[in-house]
């Protein structure tokens, strides 16, 4: 199964050693955008590309629990623990991969946080993205990234637990933005270690 590692992970993952020092400081620097967001308008339809366990769909919906949040995950066990996590709240959650996913619906804002590597067609992916969404709607893309000899090696070191992984440097991630369409507004570096590859956050408009 192509995602086996990604299914065998889900149970362990709201505990592994990246929540520290990769995850929970990517979900805090990407609220810090949406918060204020949703603050001025509160008929912000996001669509969560990638979303895992439903972590940062929680934390966005304690805070504005009447949010219209979509997350879709390619793996099945993710999904299920991201349903029970936000039980009872307005967020949806669908098990399919982004090249599968068919909606008519489009988006205010749309989030990939440490997905993008491995999706198999990354020009593709950035091209539904920007399809999906509205005129003016924000993209925020955040992913480590190869841009130096110690990122090469660090990124090595994670794909051998998470799989198979193409880690591009900032150039070439905001070159494929900028391709699809999107203007890039700002990319900031996520580093909360010396030792961890870089992080980049990448905010873009439609």
């Amino acid at each position: 199964m192509k995602y086996d590692a990604w299914e065998k992970l889900a149970h362990r993952y709201n505990d592994q050693w990246v929540q520290k020092y990769s995850l929970r400081p990517t979900r805090r620097d990407v609220k810090k955008i949406v918060l204020p967001l949703l603050e001025k308008n509160n008929n912000i339809k996001i669509l969560d590309i990638g979303c895992g366990t439903g972590q940062l769909a929680k934390e966005i919906s304690d805070e504005y629990p009447f949010v219209d949040y979509l997350g879709i995950d390619v793996t099945k066990n993710m999904i299920s623990l991201a349903k029970k996590s936000n039980d009872g709240k307005k967020v949806r959650f669908i098990n399919t991969s982004v090249d599968d996913f068919i909606c008519d619906e489009r988006f205010d804002i749309i989030i990939c946080t440490h997905a993008f590597p491995y999706f198999p067609n990354k020009e593709k992916a950035m091209s539904k993205m920007y399809k999906l969404c509205k005129e003016g709607g924000k993209v925020i893309i955040v992913s480590s990234s190869t841009n130096n000899l110690k990122d090469l090696l660090a990124n090595l070191i994670v794909k051998t637990r998470t799989g198979r992984a193409k880690y591009l440097s900032v150039k070439q991630m905001k070159h494929l933005l900028s391709c699809a369409g999107f203007t890039v507004k700002s990319v900031d570096v996520i580093r909360e270690r010396a030792y961890m590859p870089t992080i980049a956050l990448f905010y873009a408009e439609k």
